[in-house]
């Protein structure tokens, strides 16, 4: 037995026209199986058979599924159950044209449609509600107090999230959506409450305008623009930073060297020891962009010491040829943002770099052309991370190394007054 998919031609609340549309395909030879996004039928249909939809969840005991006390009184009345319909419907059909109607009357079928106009009308609200609410948690979050600890509150990064969330092919296709969807949802309020309105009244429904060519249309986008938004969402937040990758000598944005924060000559792995280390990671540059930081980059540097060592350390665990090797980094990210997100943005991008495994310390210290300063580090090892803020500029650093970056807050606060 074949399936056959069909986009649905008319609204699911126009409840005539849904009807209409099914018999008319089961005069061709064809019966649904489901109704979603799209129609499945299987050849099987017979031409005559009347199709009914049946309102869920009216009466005490009913949940997604029909009582048996419903599907023996509609069995016995000629009706066979055939599936729901999404969170609104139970679909019967019949095949025997003397078979009564599932209602009595138009009043009372207007009844049965009470939970579902209820529900339309509370959906607005319920949305509305719902995002006021996310909106005053999250700029709680961002704003209110913050006490750094060993494990910062999940929420911690919420303000990244805020600025991918603000990437603006991202927005832009959210607000196509929100847009596009808007006459849609006035059409299927208008065209259910019309129905329910002439039914309450105990007149017959108005007529369906039948199947829309328009409707079609906005079917298929939906089914489109649905798995495009979710491949946005995925790649805004997991997509292969490969592609946008570049070497740090070809990178024209400032930012701190780590040949100027070291004080041994030092060298990238494949100078040191003339091969390619096959990491695509190191001395390498990427930017970002947001509506909320127009300017967001951020640069990843290791090296290798020229001159080799005899003694072990926490950056040189293998010898390469006998000898040990001091193989620093310095990962470093830069903002320009509202002011007023700034530390937000700093204590974010902390959180991100921090290493979950290490009891990390923190502490806020003054210094001249900042408005915050803010170290971070571990007792005896050589992990250690800072932020610097001045106006809507940061700079956040993850460095591994014998250097104290407390020692060199004079160069490292220089991103953000623009000395470089």
């Amino acid at each position: 037995m074949s399936m056959i998919r069909k986009i649905i031609p008319v609204s699911l609340y126009d409840i005539p026209g849904l009807e209409g549309w099914l018999e008319e395909q089961a005069s061709q030879g064809l019966f649904p199986t489901s109704l979603g996004s799209w129609a499945v039928f299987e050849d099987r249909g017979l031409p005559g058979t009347r199709f009914r939809l049946d309102p869920f969840a009216n009466q005490a005991g009913e949940g997604l599924e029909p009582t048996e006390e419903k599907l023996e009184l509609y069995r016995a009345a000629g009706w066979e159950y055939a599936f729901r319909v999404g969170r609104a419907y139970f679909l019967f059909y019949t095949t025997d044209p003397q078979a009564p109607e599932l209602f009595s009357d138009y009043q009372s079928q207007g009844l049965s449609l009470d939970r579902l106009v209820k529900d339309l009308r509370s959906y607005r609200r319920r949305k509305i509600v719902l995002w006021s609410l996310l909106g005053v948690l999250f700029l709680a979050v961002l704003f209110l107090g913050y006490s750094y600890d060993v494990q910062p509150d999940h929420f911690i990064r919420l303000p990244l999230i805020l600025l991918q969330l603000f990437n603006p092919v991202l927005l832009f296709f959210l607000a196509g959506m929100f847009f596009y969807s808007l006459p849609i949802d006035r059409r299927d309020r208008k065209t259910l409450f019309a129905t329910y309105n002439a039914l309450k009244e105990g007149l017959p429904p108005p007529p369906s305008p039948g199947p829309s060519r328009r409707i079609v249309r906005e079917n298929i986008a939906a089914l489109v623009l649905g798995p495009i938004l979710v491949a946005l969402v995925l790649y805004n937040q997991f997509g292969d930073s490969r592609l946008t990758l570049r070497p740090v000598e070809e990178f024209t944005a400032p930012y701190i060297s780590l040949y100027d924060l070291e004080q041994v000559p030092l060298g990238p792995y494949e100078t040191v020891y003339r091969k390619n280390s096959g990491l695509s990671s190191e001395n390498v540059a990427q930017r970002y962009f947001s509506l909320l930081s127009p300017v967001w980059y951020e640069v990843s540097q290791d090296l290798d010491a020229l001159q080799p060592g005899r003694k072990p350390s926490t950056f040189s665990p293998d010898p390469h040829g006998g000898e040990y090797t001091y193989s620093p980094s310095l990962d470093m990210t830069y903002f320009h943002t509202l002011p007023i997100l700034a530390r937000p943005v700093a204590r974010a991008q902390l959180d991100s770099y921090r290493l979950v495994n290490l009891y990390w310390d923190y502490e806020e210290v003054d210094w001249p052309g900042a408005d915050f300063v803010i170290l971070a580090t571990v007792e005896d090892n050589p992990w250690q991370m800072a932020a610097v803020g001045r106006g809507g500029r940061v700079a956040v650093y993850q460095y591994a190394g014998v250097e104290k970056l407390a020692d060199h807050l004079d160069l490292l606060a220089d991103l953000v007054s623009g000395s470089i």
